[in-house]
C-alpha cells in the first residue's frame, strides 16, 4: 500500500514517474495545505505625530549651522533735546541688538542585521521558485511560497519599525523642547543637554484660580486668558492655538462656572448635576466651546504614545509624548509675520546631507553584505535636530495634579 501511495503521489504531482518534478513523495504531502493568513496586530493606541507640522523640515548643507539672531534693533526710543547752538547727543548704541546661535545636526540610525542561514534560505528557495517557474511547471511545493513571504514580510516590518523608531525620535526632541524648554538626552555613551529661551515662568504655570481637578471652584477661561494676557504683555504676540489632552479638555466642565449655568444650585451639596446628561446641548462639548469662543484659543488634543518593552520582557509600557496635565499654548500664526520671513522662523528640524542617502538630506538607508560570516544588515537613519528659537512666544500652563 505504501507504494501505491507513492505511485499516486508521483502522479499527481508530475504525472509520470519518471518527471523530473514527479519524485515519490508520502501521501500526507498531498493532504496537509499550510495556508499564510498573515500578521495579526494588536489594536494600537494612538500614535499619530504633530511635531513637524510646528517645527517643519529645514534642509541645511552642513553638520554646524551658525545663525545670527536679530533683537528689536527698531527700539523705540525718545530723542533728547538740544540747545539752538548745542551740538546734538551722539545716539546710544550697545552690543546686544545681535547675537549668534549655533546648532550641531545629530546623527540618528540604527540597523536589523539578517544572519548568513536566513540570507542563504532565502536565496534557496528563490532558486527554487525560479527554476519551477522557468520550468513551466504549476508546483507549490509546502513550505517555499509561505518562507519567501514571510522572509520579505520580515525584512518590511523591520524597515517599517526602524522608520518608526526615527519619527518617533524626531517627534520626541520636538515635544521636550516644547514642553519642557529643553532636550536632555543619555543613552550611556552619548549624553547631552540643550536649554531653550522660554523664562521659566511661562513653563508649567500655575493656574491663577486653582488646580482644575481640585475641585469645581476653577476658572478655565480666566486662567487661560491669564496665560495670554502674560505674553501679550511681555512679547506682543497673541496666543491662540493650544495642545492639550482629552482629559484636560474633559475637566472644563466641571467648574461651577458652568455647572451654575445648568441650572443646579451649587450651595446645595444635595443637587446633583451632571452634564453629561443635560438637553439643549448643555454638556461638556458646550463648556469647550465656550473657553474657545470667549478666549480665542482652538484646542488640538494630542494624546499619542510611543511604546517601549524591555528585551526579553513580556510588558509593554505606553509612554506619552506630552504631559496629561499640561496645556501649551503657542503664538498666533499672523504674528509671526515677520519671524516666519527667515528660514528658521518660529522653528525648524533641520536636516542634514549624509553619504549614505547620496548626500541629499532627510531619511536614508544603507545594506551592507560584506562580512565574514555572511550576513546582511539593512539599516535606516538621519540627521535631524529641531531649532526653537522664539521659544519665548509659548507657555505651558499645569492643571491637573
Amino acid at each position: 500500500m505504501a507504494n501505491q501511495d507513492q505511485q499516486f503521489a508521483g502522479a499527481a504531482l508530475g504525472g509520470s514517474g519518471s518527471s523530473a518534478f514527479a519524485a515519490p513523495l508520502p501521501i500526507d504531502r498531498l493532504v496537509r495545505k499550510e495556508v499564510s493568513l498573515g500578521t495579526i496586530r494588536e489594536m494600537s493606541p494612538p500614535r499619530d505625530h504633530i511635531g513637524l507640522s510646528i517645527a517643519p523640515m529645514l534642509e541645511v548643507g552642513s553638520d554646524d549651522v551658525v545663525f545670527d539672531y536679530l533683537k528689536d534693533v527698531q527700539q523705540d526710543t525718545f530723542a533728547p533735546a538740544r540747545a539752538e547752538d548745542a551740538e546734538a547727543e551722539l545716539a546710544q548704541k550697545d552690543d546686544v541688538s545681535s547675537v549668534s546661535g549655533r546648532a550641531s545636526i545629530i546623527d540618528w540610525a540604527l540597523k536589523d542585521k539578517y544572519s548568513a542561514s536566513d540570507v542563504t534560505r532565502w536565496r534557496e528557495d528563490n532558486l527554487i521558485a525560479a527554476a519551477l517557474q522557468g520550468a513551466g511547471v504549476n508546483l507549490q511545493l509546502n513550505g517555499i511560497g509561505n518562507s519567501l513571504q514571510d522572509f520579505n514580510r520580515r525584512v518590511a516590518r523591520d524597515d517599517k519599525k526602524r522608520r518608526r523608531a526615527l519619527d518617533n525620535r524626531i517627534e520626541q526632541l520636538i515635544m521636550s523642547a516644547l514642553w519642557t524648554n529643553q532636550i536632555v538626552y543619555n543613552d550611556g555613551k552619548i549624553r547631552f543637554t540643550v536649554p531653550f529661551g522660554r523664562p521659566t515662568d511661562q513653563t508649567q504655570v500655575a493656574p491663577a484660580s486653582a488646580l482644575w481637578s481640585a475641585g469645581v471652584t476653577h476658572d478655565p477661561i480666566g486662567d487661560i486668558k491669564a496665560v495670554q494676557d502674560l505674553i501679550w504683555t511681555r512679547r506682543n504676540v497673541r496666543c491662540t492655538r493650544a495642545i492639550t489632552s482629552k482629559k484636560v479638555l474633559d475637566t472644563i466642565w466641571k467648574s461651577d462656572r458652568f455647572l451654575a449655568l445648568a441650572g443646579g444650585n451649587i450651595a446645595n451639596p444635595n443637587v446633583k448635576i451632571d452634564p453629561n446628561y443635560l438637553m439643549a446641548g448643555w454638556g461638556p462639548d458646550f463648556a469647550i466651546d465656550a473657553v474657545q469662543r470667549v478666549t480665542g484659543i482652538t484646542f488640538q488634543v494630542y494624546d499619542s504614545v510611543y511604546t517601549t518593552r524591555p528585551i526579553g520582557s513580556a510588558t509593554q509600557t505606553n509612554v506619552r509624548f506630552s504631559p496629561e496635565t499640561d496645556i501649551l499654548f503657542l503664538p498666533d500664526v499672523a504674528d509671526l509675520g515677520e519671524v516666519d520671513d527667515t528660514d528658521i522662523g518660529f522653528g525648524k528640524t533641520l536636516t542634514a546631507p549624509h553619504p549614505e542617502g547620496n548626500w541629499s538630506s532627510g531619511f536614508y538607508e544603507w545594506e551592507d553584505e560584506k562580512r565574514d560570516p555572511w550576513i546582511h544588515v539593512r539599516g535606516s537613519g538621519i540627521k535631524a535636530f529641531p531649532v526653537f528659537p522664539y521659544l519665548e512666544y509659548t507657555a505651558t500652563l499645569k492643571v491637573l495634579a
